[in-house]
């Protein structure tokens, strides 16, 4: 008879759903669990701080369309990793989060990093387990796998003390078929998809309105099949200010005249919890949750529909091809309403004066960046002013989202270059964020991972300062000022490149420089500190 441990059991159920890298900081208890990786060619990304390991296995989601891995140590290795996992339940991404843990045999006794892992993480998860004998690890994961992907996407946790993993078992019938780890999909009841469909053909100014999760993957593809069959327009609600960003550049314009509103998302603050308030007056919902208990959750709708998101959208998108649709003035309105707000854009963006204006980066951006692009984005006065003069480039958008974690965009654009290492990648940040994961250029000098971050530099917490001055006075603000550190420098001394701008000619050039170098590089450009639109009056 042969015999594996609970270390072997795990990699190769990871393996046998797929799994080729986790993203991880090592530790004692988890250990066991990279020497088995080499035996199946796993790869391991190794970060220099627990939460960028769980940032970047959201960005290999998103891009990938299959879970990302993130593996931690225990006790503060897995409580690092909670703002990145909240972050990505928010954002509806699948993350297998896996945390090693103090010994199963001496729980209640005081061990060393005893915490009550699980309960740390069931806030932030669809589901947290701690796993307590090793033969059970393969269910476990085939378990956490169908929980992430059914319904709603969003991330699970499963606990491994140390124990567990160290534990040897027989190695008979410890595989897993490929199908226990995929979830069967809920089809909504037909007449409520006739029903739908008659409310949407019937407006006159139909408009979608989906969570993060159904722009993309599956879902995405079927999105996008429905709304070029009708001619509707859809926006997807990844902003942290929702409805109220400015960046929809007149989709969310077009919020406010919609009469039926195809709402694809939970009914949160994002849409002002489905008020009456968030729409215009009279507007009729269809709603579309995966359980009937979330459907019209928080407000009543004309019509809720209970299903997966990517079936119904099926259901929808092969219902109206044989109907004939009218709404194409309302699709010229909203485009006219898009480009109004792009003229404006450029006229803000044609200054030239210094510090730089941030128009004027976005604008130069806009023009910069390559179709195709993977482009990380989080920070708060200055990437508001990039989601306004970015919005509508062609080019995939990994936002922080609906948590408004700021710090995230370097370890998903880190993730995001491994998961799809031929798309450029790019990250946008405030100089404050660059704080919080600077140091993950050296995880990715390490493992040879090229991507350009751009830093908007004004020396301060813009949102926090501005909003100071606006209700306590110019005189009142406190704890809100950097200083204008050179974080080119810091970049150049991991091993990366640096490049330094002060004046708008000086961008394109830099930009150029840093992509063609081939390191991870940093172009510190320093901006004049102003309210974004979002802040203003």
């Amino acid at each position: 008879m042969t015999t594996v441990n609970g270390a072997q059991l795990l990699v190769r159920a990871l393996h046998d759903a797929g799994v080729t890298r986790l993203f991880s900081l090592s530790g004692n208890q988890i250990l066991p669990v990279y020497d088995a990786c080499l035996d199946v060619e796993i790869d391991i990304t190794d970060t220099r701080h627990e939460s960028a390991a769980a940032h970047m296995a959201d960005a290999w989601a998103k891009v990938r369309g299959e879970p990302g891995v993130c593996l931690v140590t225990a006790g503060p290795g897995h409580t690092n990793t909670v703002t990145g996992i909240a972050n990505a339940m928010a954002s509806e991404t699948p993350v297998l989060w896996l945390s090693g843990a103090s010994e199963q045999a001496t729980v209640g006794l005081g061990g060393f990093q005893e915490l009550d892992q699980a309960g740390v993480a069931r806030p932030v998860c669809k589901a947290a387990w701690t796993v307590e004998r090793a033969v059970d690890i393969p269910g476990f994961v085939s378990r956490a796998w169908r929980t992430m992907l059914e319904g709603r996407p969003g991330p699970v946790y499963l606990g491994l003390p140390s124990d567990v993993l160290a534990e040897t078992v027989d190695d008979a019938n410890t595989h897993l078929q490929p199908w226990t780890f995929r979830p069967a999909l809920r089809f909504a009841e037909p007449s409520l998809i006739q029903a739908a469909i008659s409310l949407l053909q019937g407006a006159r100014c139909p408009l979608v309105l989906v969570s993060p999760s159904v722009a993309r993957g599956g879902a995405g593809a079927r999105l996008r099949q429905f709304v070029q069959r009708t001619g509707i327009p859809w926006l997807a609600l990844e902003s942290s200010r929702g409805l109220a960003d400015p960046a929809f550049n007149g989709t969310g314009a077009a919020v406010s005249r919609a009469d039926v509103v195809l709402l694809v998302a939970p009914q949160d603050y994002i849409v002002r919890f489905g008020r009456e308030e968030a729409f215009a007056e009279g507007a009729r919902v269809i709603h579309v949750a995966p359980r009937s208990a979330d459907v019209g959750r928080n407000a009543s709708v004309a019509l809720g529909v209970a299903g997966d998101s990517a079936a119904v959208l099926t259901q929808l998108a092969d219902a109206v091809t044989a109907i004939r649709w009218n709404h194409h003035r309302w699709a010229k309105d909203v485009e006219a309403l898009r480009q109004s707000n792009l003229q404006e854009l450029e006229s803000f963006g044609q200054s030239d004066g210094t510090p730089i204006h941030p128009l004027r980066l976005a604008m130069e951006l806009r023009s910069f960046l390559p179709s195709g692009s993977q482009v990380s984005q989080d920070g708060g006065e200055f990437s508001q002013w990039m989601r306004w003069g970015l919005a509508g480039a062609p080019f995939m958008p990994l936002l922080h989202g609906k948590f408004g974690s700021i710090g995230s965009s370097i370890p998903l654009a880190i993730g995001a270059k491994i998961a799809n290492p031929d798309a450029p990648t790019f990250a946008i940040l405030g100089d404050g964020t660059f704080g919080f994961h600077g140091m993950e250029f050296d995880t990715a000098v390490r493992h040879g991972v090229p991507f350009v971050a751009i830093v908007g530099n004004d020396a301060t917490w813009a949102a926090e300062r501005h909003r100071q001055v606006r209700i306590y006075g110019e005189d009142r603000v406190i704890a809100s000022d950097l200083l204008p550190t050179r974080y080119d420098r810091v970049v150049e001394a991991l091993g990366g490149h640096g490049e330094y701008v002060e004046r708008p000619e000086e961008i394109l050039p830099a930009l150029e420089r840093a992509m063609t170098s081939g390191k991870p590089a940093c172009v510190n450009v320093m901006i004049a500190s102003v309210p974004s639109p979002a802040a203003l009056p």
